[in-house]
Parts: structure tokens; sequence; C-alpha cells
């Protein structure tokens, strides 16, 4: 009976040691994987591309993305990488107009398009001004045309350049850029596109790495 106790324990010992093992394993490839994400956000971020979204280290492409919105993605993805504040600053304009101006592929007025590039403590607010502002007709729109024949940017002209000073927000600053956008929308017969916001002046300003839209003005 003592052999048959002691050939127990000892197998219990064995599984005991293997299950430590692999948890030691599995401990240490987390934290090497943790490292190469903090590190990806210095220079060398990636994109992933699933099929049916795409994403990076700061930014993840709207819902039901044009093939327009995937070219201006992959593109913010590129200004991440090679790091320079005004190419990224006007990457994140781009990407919002793309998104938040198009509205083939929304479904009614609660899917306010672009808002992850709003500054974070703002987007909840801006979307909600959004849904009785720039999307309020959005619903009556679909009913009566159809949203495939909605409005669908089509290409975008922008530029970015540093702001002497900081934006400031809770006792803290952050370095800020000017840009200015002009855009163009898929031409359609249903709806005169030129009565439409067709230019806008953004501030965008860089919050610990992450680079957010603070304010903007449209004009037609």
């Amino acid at each position: 009976m003592t052999k048959k106790k002691s050939k127990i324990n000892g197998y219990l010992l064995i599984v005991i040691l293997a299950m430590a093992v692999v948890v030691t394993l599995l401990f240490g490839f987390n934290i090497v994987s943790v490292g190469l994400k903090k590190g990806a956000g210095a220079g060398t971020t990636v994109e992933v591309d699933s099929g049916s979204t795409m994403k990076n280290d700061q930014y993840t492409i709207g819902n039901n993305p044009t093939d327009f919105s995937k070219e201006t993605f992959k593109k913010l993805t590129k200004a991440l990488k090679d790091n320079v504040p005004e190419d990224i600053a006007t990457a994140v304009v781009e990407n919002f107009i793309a998104d938040f101006y198009t509205w083939t592929n929304k479904d009614g007025n609660y899917e306010v398009g672009g808002t992850q590039y709003i500054w974070s403590s703002k987007y909840v607010s801006f979307m909600e001004q959004q849904r009785y502002g720039f999307y309020k007709d959005l619903d009556l729109y679909i009913s009566q045309y159809g949203r495939e024949n909605l409005l669908e940017v089509d290409t975008i002209t922008a530029s970015a350049i540093k702001i002497d000073g900081d934006y400031e927000f809770n006792g803290s600053t952050y370095p800020q850029y000017y840009v200015t956008a002009e855009w163009t929308y898929k031409a359609t017969d249903k709806i005169d596109t030129s009565e439409f916001m067709d230019m806008g002046y953004f501030i965008v300003a860089n919050h610990d790495g992450r680079y957010e839209i603070v304010e903007f003005y449209g004009a037609y």
C-alpha cells in the first residue's frame, strides 16, 4: 500500500511540475507579446487585415468600410509607421471624413461615423450632437432613396501644420496641429451632393501618442 501511495504521489508531483512549466512558458510569452505591442507604437506599427475589418495599434476602421475608406486607413497606418506628426494628423482627419461623411454604409442616424477620431472625452457628446445634427435626416434619406444612393466620400485633399502653443485640457498640454481639408462625393442622381459639406478646418492634438480631433468647423 505504501509503495502504491508513493507511486501516486510521484505521478502527482510530475503533473504539478509539468503544469508549472506550462504556466511559466505562457506567462513569459504574454510578457513578450505585450512588450512587442508596446514597441510597435514607436515606429513599427502593425496593420491587421482580417478581411472583415482592419486595425493598427491605435485605430480600427469603421463598420462596412468602402474601398476608399480602406485605402485611406492604409495611409494612416503608414503615417503611424513613419511617425511624422503632420502626416499622422492629416491621415486622422482624412479617415474621419471618409467615415463621418459617408452614408452608404450606415443603417440609421444612431450610427455616427468617425467618432473614434474625436478627442476621447468628447466623443460621446459629439455622437449625440451629430445624431440630431448632420445625421438627423439620415433615416428619412434611407427610406426614401436607399442608402446605396446616399453620400459616399470619393476623394480628399488635406494638409496639416504645427500650431504654436499646445492644446490645454484638464491642466495638461498637448501638441496640436491645424488641418485643412476638402473632399468630393461620388455622383448620385438621388440627392444633390453640392448641398452638403465639402470643406473643413480641424484641430488635432497628440493625446499621449494618440492623435485625436479636438474641434472642427465645416464649410460648404
